[in-house]
Formats: structure tokens, C-alpha cells, sequence
């Protein structure tokens, strides 16, 4: 049978596991790397950390970013692309309730532009990921500052980002 016909047959849920099962066998600890390499240094002193983007395989979290990024996954796929998806977490929360706060990339020549390879943040709200912060290009920092009793986030470019209480916006 036909390598491309075989595929096709293949449901969502096992062409991601095939994924899953391919990406852990060839992708080598390099590729975690993004090609972001900019840094901004002058907010060094008033940030708590920076969103670290990792390949994660068969763990909760992959699972989850599978899911909600599965029509961008499948859009690569269907070009013959295996994109590489990045993953990252972090508590996004000021107050004492956390909000962990699930952050995705997707590494694929059809779903990156020439200004990179976009981020994508989910917020678990009500049994619901709801997706809060929309295709930013860059390196994430965590500020110290707040809106609304969540932390404001500072993009690449030092771009501020703050919490309206529904999803970040930027200022």
C-alpha cells in the first residue's frame, strides 16, 4: 500500500501518536533551542523568569497542547511537514491561587513566517483551556509588575502585555 494513502487513513489521535512516537525517536536535545536569540536586558531587574519552550512527549501537557493546537498540526502534516511542538507552563498568578498558564509553539516551514514562529497561551478556566494570548513572536519574561492579579509579560521586543481579567492585551 501506498506510504501516502496509509497516512491518510490514519484518525487525528493516531497520526498524533505517530508524531509523538517519530518526534521522540529523532529529535535530538539541540532542537529545543529556538532561533530566538535577542535579548532584553534592561528589564533583567524587574523580571521573575522567562517561559522556557521545550519538545515534551506522552506527559499531560503535550497531550493538552496537541489537542488545541491539532488543526495547525494537521494543516503541517497535510504539507509534509512534521512540525516540532514546544511546550511550556508557568504560574502566572500574583495573588496566591495559581493560574498556571500553558504556553505552545509550533515549528513547521508552513506555520512559521519571516518573523518567526509564533507563541500561543492557554488558561484553564472552567474545565476549559481558553486561549489568551495570541501569536506573539519572541522571547517571553515574566515581570514582576501585575494587572488584575495576574503577572504582565514583556515580548521580545520589550513589548508590555497585561491582564484584563480575560485575556493579555498589549499596552
Amino acid at each position: 500500500m501506498n506510504k501516502k494513502l496509509a497516512f491518510s487513513r490514519l484518525t487525528f489521535l493516531q497520526k498524533i501518536i505517530l508524531f509523538c512516537f517519530v518526534s521522540i525517536c529523532t529529535i535530538q536535545p539541540s532542537s529545543a533551542i529556538t532561533h530566538h536569540s535577542k535579548k532584553v536586558k534592561h528589564l533583567a531587574n524587574t523580571t521573575l523568569g522567562k517561559v522556557i519552550l521545550t519538545p515534551q512527549h506522552a506527559n499531560s501537557l503535550s497531550i493538552i497542547a496537541y489537542s488545541l493546537n491539532n488543526i495547525d498540526i494537521n494543516f503541517a502534516i497535510q504539507h509534509n511537514e512534521k512540525p516540532l511542538v514546544l511546550i511550556g507552563s508557568a504560574n502566572l498568578s500574583s495573588t496566591q491561587t495559581p493560574q498556571i498558564v500553558l504556553f505552545t509553539q509550533l515549528q513547521s516551514a508552513s506555520l512559521c513566517g519571516s518573523g518567526g514562529c509564533t507563541t500561543t497561551a492557554y488558561l484553564k478556566h472552567n474545565h476549559q483551556w481558553i486561549k489568551i494570548l495570541d501569536s506573539v513572536t519572541g522571547n517571553i519574561l515574566i515581570k514582576k509588575s501585575s494587572h488584575n492579579g495576574m503577572h504582565d509579560l514583556a515580548v521580545e521586543d520589550s513589548r508590555l502585555w497585561v491582564w484584563n481579567k480575560t485575556i493579555y492585551r498589549e499596552k
